[in-house]
């Protein structure tokens, strides 16, 4: 499967107290999608020690999700496609899955979306 690197995220509301929001991890070069981010976010690799937070990233559209491209340092908010299915997305309160299905209506007020969670326990 690939060694997967692990991102801490937090959260901000006024860019000032921030918040843990959870740790997601990607394969090497994969974005992370998230489900309900507020207006601020801010991410560091979290297996590196002495790794520094990246400069907030504010929110610019109004869309449930958002996919970080963590390589880059970029946020965008988006309604998931289907080019997305397949990617990890992290949950607020640090659960993580892969986006197996998503839809919306096309006016935005509501929308359903599949996540597959998978677990191991290393010493088994």
């Amino acid at each position: 499967m690939g060694e997967h690197i692990p991102w801490a995220v937090e959260t901000s509301r006024d860019g000032e107290r921030w918040r843990f929001f959870g740790k997601g991890w990607t394969l090497p070069g994969e974005p992370l999608l998230l489900h309900a981010v507020p207006r601020y976010m801010r991410f560091k690799r979290a297996d590196e020690n002495g790794s520094e937070w990246c400069e907030p990233l504010e929110r610019e559209g109004d869309e449930p999700m958002t996919m970080l491209r963590p390589d880059e340092g970029v946020r965008e908010d988006l309604w998931p496609s289907p080019e997305h299915v397949g990617l990890p997305m992290l949950l607020p309160g640090g659960e993580n899955g892969r986006l197996l299905s998503f839809e919306h209506a096309e006016d935005g007020s509501d929308w359903r979306y599949t996540l597959e969670f998978r677990g191991s326990r290393g010493d088994r």
